[in-house]
């Protein structure tokens, strides 16, 4: 029998420069634990390692903990999907961490630990990464959804300042529930893109968000021009909510959850949990008769759902589609807002007939943290989820078998 083809093996290299910002241990969506850390290579050089094997970050804390310098051996350079024309290191189990002297260039901190201004932002290039940064959010000024790798995301585009300059942010999925017109907010762990000219903010996987105490503007605003928001009321005609559940562990979808019972085994991961704990991604349509008699369909984001959810504070019912949508029924009226993408924004009772069942439900707290960052593909903090972005999960998917052909070879 001939032997199977192995696939050319990437050169092994030895690299030198300081840690900095180790992460927690992770796991992908290939249930593969890995750490991430970045290396600075040089005066103005930073490279993200990632780490499969995770008995090893003792090393890399220490490393950084010390401002010691290191040589990483028997690494492989990849190319980077965050850094154009830089490379990510890939350590695996038959790397070393050594202990390097002389090094030709100071420590200095990275750009992304450090907290920066709007202005700064501005003088940085493409997918470049923000530590932290305060802003105030002006408006909103898109609201859209998404394909990403087949799977549908909602996005809203904010703009944004400080007292030194104006940008936009790009806020997806769970987190638009956390952002408001008005408010000024702490971001970390952001990523830079381009529009044209001009750099532009997006939150990652890894951004978390903040409120934080009032956030100045400069002196003279870039004009923004935004179409009106669209308010519809009447009563519903029909409604139809879908509530997908995914593990917060392995982030898969679960198709047989059983809503009523307390715990649930992860379909993939085979990880025992409680219901409550899976992350629910909503979408549906709600058809409502308006002013003039004409019935209006309108699509529901995940987001316009969630804060129905949290605002009624309907937690008992949060995985369960159906009785969602029977709270929406029994509301003798509903007011819609729809932005001028044609999404809905929120949407609410003007007259709420609540059953003795909501009135228990009115007891709850909200299951999912509005600030979550758990996104799919949470597995990278690195990418962002545009439509042009690549896909972090894939992106792992990549990197490990990358390093599998290296360990299989040895």
């Amino acid at each position: 029998m001939a032997n199977k083809m192995k696939k050319p093996q990437t050169e092994e290299e030895n690299v030198v420069g300081h840690i900095h910002s180790v992460s927690p241990i992770k796991t992908s969506d290939q249930n593969v634990q890995y750490f991430e850390a970045i290396l600075q290579t040089g005066r103005e050089d930073f490279n993200r390692v990632v780490v499969f094997a995770s008995k090893k970050r003792n090393e890399f804390v220490q490393a950084a903990d010390n401002r010691q310098a290191v040589r990483l051996v028997r690494v492989r350079k990849s190319f980077s999907f965050g850094n154009p024309g830089g490379f990510d290191v890939l350590v695996s189990s038959n790397s070393s961490v050594q202990v390097a002297e002389d090094l030709e260039f100071p420590r200095r901190n990275p750009t992304s630990a450090e907290e920066l201004t709007v202005a700064q932002v501005l003088t940085l290039g493409p997918k470049q990464r923000v530590g932290t940064i305060n802003v105030r959010v002006l408006r909103a000024t898109a609201h859209r959804v998404v394909q990403v790798r087949e799977t549908s995301c909602e996005l809203r585009v904010f703009e944004v300042c400080d007292a030194t300059g104006q940008t936009s942010l790009t806020v997806w999925d769970r987190l638009i529930v956390s952002v408001q017109d008005g408010w000024s907010y702490r971001f970390q762990t952001l990523a830079t893109r381009k529009e044209g000219d001009r750099t532009v903010l997006t939150t990652t996987p890894s951004t978390t968000v903040t409120p934080t105490t009032e956030v100045g503007q400069p002196a003279v605003l870039r004009p923004v021009s935004v179409g009106n928001e669209e308010v519809v009321r009447g009563p519903v005609v029909g409604v139809k909510i879908l509530a997908k559940p995914s593990c917060a562990r392995c982030h898969t979808g679960q198709d047989n959850l059983v809503v009523r019972c307390t715990l649930h085994r992860c379909e993939r991961c085979d990880m025992l949990q409680r219901t409550a704990a899976f992350i629910i991604s909503y979408s549906g349509v709600l058809i409502v008769l308006d002013r003039n008699g004409e019935e209006r369909s309108m699509s529901l984001t995940n987001s316009a759902i969630f804060a129905y959810v949290r605002d009624n504070f309907l937690n008992s019912s949060a995985h369960d589609g159906a009785a969602l949508e029977e709270s929406v029924m029994v509301l003798s009226e509903v007011e819609v807002t729809i932005s001028c993408d044609g999404l809905v924004v929120c949407f609410g009772g003007t007259v709420a007939a609540k059953s003795s069942t909501e009135q228990e439900r009115a007891t709850g707290a909200l299951v999912q943290d509005s600030s979550s960052t758990d996104q799919k593909s949470a597995s990278d903090a690195d990418d962002s989820r545009d439509g042009s972005a690549i896909c972090v999960s894939d992106e792992m998917k990549v990197l490990e078998e990358m390093v599998d052909d290296e360990e299989c070879s040895d």
